[in-house]
């Protein structure tokens, strides 16, 4: 059963009772969403510690199992076979625990209140890593480049929320959102609807510093951009990309054809 955690406030007309004191330790809808960040890390950073337990004794059997294939020399029937199928088990592993790795990261997010210096570069790749299939679900190949290296102060979820709003333009994902109900206006409802995925294109990521300001530099090669790079002006779906992100706080570097650059400032953070 699908559950609603949305908080349904009564009307002051509706009744003349006085409202019951919040219970003890309540601290409003802030606290709350304290409390449930918590609960999800907890159980997730369990989790995924398990996780990575259990792909540590499959990766373990496999090695064992490759060292008695080669024991046992060219004759045992379908060596290549098993070797192969060993081998694939590795790498599977391998991505698996990358993957548990890096969610295991992000479910200790929660913690970070702002208060300790935080290498951002590390959390553009935890980042990366966990959104990278999503940019490839519609095309995007989704990397981390190589940037100054940066140490913030920042709230984890935040920051991490911001970068995936963010995101999730560039594929096309987010633009009916950003652009029908960002923070900086936006489009008329008929054009938001009109807004489709962009299919293709590439996505980097760095860590960035502008006038003393923290943050992420996001270029976006849109799709087709190659066969069109003598071009400088923009498609209607990469103005709808660039509106967008203004819509998520970004600063649009640059807007053309072949490319768009973007800086998106950490949000409630210090260098």
């Amino acid at each position: 059963m699908a559950h609603d955690d949305t908080i349904h406030m009564a009307d002051p007309a509706a009744t003349s009772a006085t409202p019951a004191p919040p219970a003890t330790g309540a601290t409003g809808a802030t606290g709350g969403d304290d409390a449930a960040h918590e609960c999800v890390g907890r159980l997730a950073a369990s989790a995924t510690h398990e996780l990575q337990n259990a792909l540590a004794v499959i990766r373990e059997s496999a090695g064992l199992m490759q060292d008695l294939v080669s024991l046992c020399g060219e004759g045992l029937p379908h060596r290549d076979r098993l070797c192969t199928m060993l081998s694939l088990i590795q790498e599977q592993v391998a991505r698996g625990g990358d993957l548990a790795w890096n969610l295991n990261r992000l479910a200790h997010a929660w913690e970070e209140d702002g208060e300790a210096a935080r290498d951002l570069g590390a959390v553009l790749e935890e980042f990366v890593a966990l959104a990278r299939r999503g940019c490839a679900m519609r095309g995007v190949e989704l990397s981390q480049g190589d940037g100054p290296a940066v140490r913030v102060n920042a709230p984890g979820l935040p920051l991490r929320a911001s970068l995936l709003r963010a995101v999730r333009c560039c594929p096309g994902e987010g633009l009916s959102e950003g652009l029908a109900g960002g923070p900086a206006g936006g489009m008329s409802g008929e054009s938001a609807q009109s807004a489709r995925p962009a299919t293709g294109g590439a996505l980097v990521l760095r860590a960035a510093l502008h006038d003393g300001v923290p943050g992420v530099e996001l270029d976006f090669t849109p799709p087709g951009a190659r066969a069109a790079s003598g071009a400088t002006e923009l498609s209607t779906a990469s103005a709808d990309i660039a509106r967008c992100m203004q819509a998520c706080g970004a600063e649009v570097l640059q807007a053309k054809a072949a490319q768009l650059h973007f800086f998106l400032p950490c949000p409630n953070c210090t260098a």
